[in-house]
């Protein structure tokens, strides 16, 4: 395996020529600085099952032509962002060891006044599709403001979102507010033991903050959310069977699990992990966590096959699959977990094959209707209904061979899909009752990279569909930098904002 791109020095930061090779089934970065010598970084520790997504799918086709020189400040190529993260605050609750993201570390305070989010949401106003917009820091709830700044989002169109620790949520006022607001929650949870908030974030009490904030939003949450995991191999690696239950237990309020490795950012001396982890040791920790196995990690970027097909069953642009809009094959991986009686299952036990397996026929399914679909208006209706038809068609026998139709049935043919029906009908009654969500159908778990600056690669980034928007103050332009490439960026930019803007004072929490 070798194949070129671009990265960054270890020791200059300089952007580089870099290759992946494998030794002994490790995938490694080399990156070749003219002045500091050559460097090496890990990047998986499973060669096969890395080598195995690409094979799957090589990625958005429509973007393999731009040309990517991991000079962001720079470039004014429009990625097209499906999901944006606003800095919000530097300031935070509580103060990881491993995060670079606070006032202490970044050495000034970063906290502007509502005007420069009317200017930052105005300008995503004017994206087609209007990208999704998580409030991000720092911790967002510091702010005495946040509902402020989420009302700007909304008078602007757009889906704002809170991405937070959940401290603030085990106050039970505060959590009902943020409910009554609907907010959607990127909630962090690494896992249900002190020893890993000890461990990996310096703080056991935050343990007890987060599983209250839990029990404040199952009182009051009329929708579903996201947790978020850190996932460090030799802390939390022996949990996750625990937090899959966990999510079992909680499927009324959790839909959707996003892991991200342990990222190594942090200096000599400020953190100690005791390995390191990549994507697919993530994704082995899921595999051995559910019940039976059965579970396959696919490119959740292959989920844009499904936009050949989507204008003609709904309006609605996004695809409402990806939680960071991975449009490469090592970027965002995916797989679904379906709830049992006591635990879930892997999607493979309702499948008469992977899920691997299954992926790669739909995907040669698309392509064969993609030129069909192409020749007609899904805005006109007789098109419309004869583009849903082909669909339909050329998917029916599919997903009829792929399924497990005892399974998915249980073992009485008749009784099966009549029980199936009825809980269904159920679900839909609890919600219209109470108000609050019924229990999820299914859990999207996603693997997600994050801003490992040792291991960026201009392959991967000139896909990137996520990024942080911000104000170039020399320019008074709203521009976006790609998200696992903010994290050099980040000081230098909101300092320059912080100098403009100045910093508004909350009430409460400005200590």
């Amino acid at each position: 395996m070798s194949r070129q791109s671009l990265g960054f020095c270890n020791a200059c930061q300089g952007r580089v020529p870099a290759e992946y090779y494998t030794r002994e089934n490790q995938v490694w970065l080399r990156k070749s600085c003219p002045h500091c010598g050559t460097h090496e970084s890990l990047v998986s520790t499973d060669a096969t099952a890395w080598q195995a997504k690409r094979d799957l799918w090589e990625g958005d086709p429509m973007r393999k032509s731009i040309h990517c020189t991991l000079k962001c400040d720079e470039c004014k190529i429009d990625h097209g962002p499906a999901m944006l993260f606003l800095d919000v605050t530097n300031r935070c609750n509580m103060d990881c060891p491993m995060c670079g993201f606070s006032l202490r570390r970044m050495g000034f305070e970063f906290n502007p006044p509502l005007e420069y989010f009317e200017k930052v949401f105005q300008a995503v106003s004017l994206m087609h599709p209007r990208p999704v917009v998580n409030l991000f820091g720092g911790e967002p709830t510091v702010r005495d403001d946040m509902f402020e700044i989420i009302n700007i989002g909304r008078k602007y169109g757009i889906d704002t979102q809170i991405t937070t620790n959940g401290l603030r949520l085990a106050d039970e006022e505060y959590c009902r507010k943020v409910c009554a607001a609907n907010i959607g929650l990127r909630l962090a949870f690494d896992g249900r033991s002190r020893d890993i908030y000890q461990r990996l974030r310096n703080n056991g009490k935050a343990y007890d903050k987060k599983m209250q904030a839990f029990e404040n939003l199952r009182k009051y949450s009329r929708r579903k959310h996201t947790i978020i995991v850190c996932a460090a191999m030799g802390i939390n690696d022996h949990y996750f069977a625990d937090l899959i239950q966990f999510c079992h237990e909680n499927r009324g309020l959790i839909s959707d699990v996003g892991i991200i490795p342990l990222y190594e950012n942090w200096k000599p001396g400020e953190f100690d992990a005791p390995m390191h982890t990549t994507m697919e040791d993530v994704e082995k920790m899921v595999h051995d966590s559910v019940p039976g196995g059965g579970v396959d990690f696919v490119p959740a970027g292959m989920t844009h096959w499904l936009a050949v097909m989507r204008p003609f069953f709904t309006k609605r642009p996004g695809l409402g699959l990806l939680l960071f809009a991975g449009v490469h094959p090592n970027c965002e991986s995916l797989t679904f977990l379906i709830p049992g009686t006591e635990s879930y299952h892997g999607l493979n036990h309702y499948m008469n094959k992977s899920l691997t397996e299954a992926a790669r026929e739909l995907g040669d399914i698309v392509r064969g209707i993609e030129p069909k679909l192409a020749r007609l208006d899904p805005s006109k209706r007789l098109q419309r209904l004869r583009g849903k038809l082909i669909c339909l068609q050329a998917i029916l026998p599919w997903a009829l061979r792929t399924m497990n139709l005892r399974r998915v049935f249980g073992r009485d043919m008749i009784c099966g899909p009549i029980r199936s029906g009825w809980n269904l009908w159920q679900r839909h009654r609890t919600k219209r009752r109470t108000g609050r969500p019924s229990p999820a159908t299914y859990l999207r778990v996603a693997v997600l990279p994050f801003e490992e600056q040792h291991s960026i690669d201009s392959e991967r980034l000139k896909t990137c569909r996520a990024g942080f928007p911000y104000e170039n103050v020399s320019t008074g332009q709203i521009e976006i930098i790609p998200h696992c490439i903010w994290y050099p960026y980040r000081n230098a930019i909101l300092k320059q904002i912080a100098g403009k803007y100045g910093n508004t004072r909350d009430k409460k929490n400005a200590a």
